[in-house]
């Protein structure tokens, strides 16, 4: 999957301010689309999949009536089931609430008071702490949470790096018109990945709501996603009946 993240829905501005598009009087904390991360490329692969499926899946059952034909047509949905839950169900959200981690089968929300530090390797992970000593659902102790909607190869790192090292006097013919008046942080911005400018992100709004809980004893919450099992048992069980049918 492609490296290239960037935010598709903001929510309120940190501190109780409306965000833009929010009626004035209405706090940040009720709006009703939170920070949205993820891969522009992984939804763009699941509809271009839907559409050819769908389109196949009519024409199967228009024309088709043997034993093959319904091989195939589960195969379809099969594959359909695995582009949706690795393609289009991963995502990271970030409200004033925390971060919810939706990953393929499994979904973890991390109050703020337990983000740790956010960070990058593959992936976005987040470092979380239960102050209560327990862990992630209350059994097993889990300190890092991997995002897999946000990844970061290690070829894209190699290529900033390089961007970053570069002397400027080599670099200014080829920027875009006015950088030189931009202000150093969207210079920053622009050396980053896309990856990295959603770490930068999270670390901001995680800095911006430390002590928002007031001592109150929080922990992660991890649940599956049953919907998302679904759509993987259910295909392949009607794959291995036509099978053996």
């Amino acid at each position: 999957m492609s490296s290239a993240q960037q935010p598709a829905g903001q929510a309120g501005a940190p501190g109780g301010q409306s965000a833009p598009g929010v009626p004035p009087g209405v706090p940040a904390a009720v709006s009703p689309k939170p920070d949205l991360y993820r891969s522009p490329v992984a939804p763009v692969v699941w509809w271009v999949w839907a559409a050819f499926a769908l389109a196949n899946l009519v024409d199967i059952a228009v024309q088709g009536r043997d034993h093959f034909a319904a091989q195939i047509a589960t195969v379809l949905v099969l594959i359909t089931g695995v582009a949706y839950v690795a393609a289009f169900r991963p995502r990271v959200l970030a409200d004033d609430a925390g971060i919810t981690i939706k990953n393929p089968l499994r979904d973890h929300q991390v109050p703020w008071a337990c983000v740790e530090r956010v960070d990058l390797g593959y992936s976005l992970q987040v470092h979380c702490s239960c102050p209560d000593g327990a862990g992630v659902d209350g059994a097993v102790k889990a300190k890092r949470l991997d995002a897999w909607a946000v990844n970061s190869p290690r070829r894209s790192r190699l290529r900033a790096e390089m961007r970053a090292a570069r002397r400027p006097g080599r670099t200014a013919a080829r920027q875009p018109a006015g950088y030189g008046r931009m202000p150093e942080e969207a210079r920053q911005a622009m050396a980053r990945t896309d990856a990295e400018n959603i770490v930068t992100a999270l670390r901001q709004r995680a800095s911006s709501q430390a002590g928002a809980s007031d001592g109150v004893s929080v922990r992660p919450v991890a649940s599956w996603n049953w919907l998302a099992v679904a759509a993987l048992v259910v295909p392949a069980l009607l794959v291995a009946a036509v099978a053996l049918a």
